[in-house]
């Protein structure tokens, strides 16, 4: 990152502790629990994801060309590849002929691929191959291939789009300026894949996205965790468009910042960042390593979500694999075991008809502004959303005693 933004992020927290509580921002104070059980509004969203770069796998789990990995995202089945010149492909998983599974296995590597059930073959980009007696179906050549999907390499994250009719939009165009100029400056396209592992959960995948809204639970939830190493409601909060972004100091970072002159801070040594991207991925980043978080609801239950964890590791420092398992080793431990528990235990009780409406704090409010921003996403799906330059932004710092 440039020394000038870190500085910049230092003097953000600095000013926040010295302004004393505020409220995060005005406005809602109540959400109903529908908007975690409606099966119009999850179809709705359903939709919305897909026509959305997702966050499929990271870069590096594609090493080689032929390299492949299969997978669902907002229901459909998808083959993601890299071709022999090294570009990554992704296309529906399922023939062209009567719509068979093309690739059973969930990854690997293949020089071409073959549908088990009448040998139609695929090229890894999806273009036919061959048809098995071909002169069955028409004097002329058949050339349909596997339906392909927008695909793109950008800060070491293959983006898929699912609905293969969606308008074609750039990941950068779609993070907006901001948000992908700070990426870059994080250096995420120099992260390598570590670990990933896969929740199938019982509850609303916005509910997994409550717990990086707001940090009022942190103290509480996280007490015999995390919670030590940061101070209570203190995060300094931006609204990028459609997207939300935050950074949440430790508390040896808020001691650096009352006690060192500002040229000798380090700022981003002591700080976590996390990133709520419309609709459905969390990009958290730690000093050492990047958290990477692919929501996918279920295509038919708004109750139930898969929940894909990988942690990326910087690539020089891949060979200091006892540092990564002890860090994925405590990831795991916590937002999974504690952020991901609680949330299954809200839908539970919604489900039950033992919630009314939902209460939201003043320092809760951006879950009710991510809700609003999924559903106005909704409202305008047809056209991309407008970048946010750094004028568009909201503030939403918190410090509540």
């Amino acid at each position: 990152m440039q020394r000038e933004t870190e500085l910049e992020i230092g003097d953000r927290v600095r000013d926040l502790i010295e302004r004393g509580p505020t409220p995060a921002t005005t406005g809602f104070t109540e959400l109903d629990p529908s908007v975690y059980t409606d099966p119009t509004r999850h179809a709705q969203e359903l939709a919305l994801i897909a026509a959305s770069p997702v966050a499929a796998l990271a870069s590096s789990e594609l090493p080689a060309p032929g390299d492949f990995v299969t997978l669902r995202l907002a229901g459909v089945p998808i083959i993601v590849t890299r071709d022999r010149s090294g570009v990554v492909h992704a296309m529906r998983n399922a023939c062209a002929h009567r719509g068979a599974t093309v690739e059973t296995r969930a990854s690997g590597s293949a020089r071409i691929f073959s549908c088990g059930f009448h040998a139609w073959s695929y090229e890894l980009d999806g273009t036919l191959r061959s048809v098995s007696d071909a002169t069955l179906f028409s004097t002329e050549p058949c050339t349909q291939g596997l339906r392909r999907l927008g695909c793109e390499e950008r800060h070491g994250i293959i983006w898929v789009t699912p609905d293969a009719d969606a308008e074609p939009r750039s990941v950068a165009e779609w993070l907006g300026a901001d948000v992908d100029e700070l990426f870059g400056q994080l250096g995420l396209g120099e992260m390598v894949h570590f670990a990933t592992t896969e929740y199938d959960l019982v509850c609303n995948w916005k509910l997994l996205t409550d717990g990086f809204m707001e940090i009022y639970h942190l103290k509480y939830l996280h007490r015999d965790s995390i919670a030590p190493y940061f101070p209570a409601n203190l995060i300094a909060m931006d609204r990028f468009g459609s997207h939300f972004g935050g950074w949440l100091p430790k508390n040896r970072l808020v001691k650096e910042l009352a006690e060192r002159p500002r040229d000798d801070w380090e700022v981003l040594r002591h700080l976590t960042g996390a990133f709520v991207l419309v609709p459905g991925t969390v990009v958290q980043w730690q000093a050492g390593h990047v958290e990477l978080f692919s929501l996918r609801p279920h295509p038919n239950d708004p109750t139930r979500t898969v929940a894909r964890l990988t942690m990326m590791v910087p690539a020089e420092r891949f060979d200091a694999t006892e540092l990564w398992q002890r860090n994925w080793e405590r990831v795991c431990a916590t937002i999974p075991a504690e952020d991901f528990a609680a949330a299954v235990e809200v839908q539970a009780n919604i489900d039950a008809g033992a919630v009314d409406t939902i209460r939201l704090g003043a320092n809760e409010c951006l879950i009710g502004e991510h809700v609003a921003a999924v559903g106005e996403r909704m409202r305008r799906s047809s056209a991309p959303p407008a970048p946010a330059s750094p004028r568009e932004r909201t503030r939403a710092d918190s410090l509540v005693p």
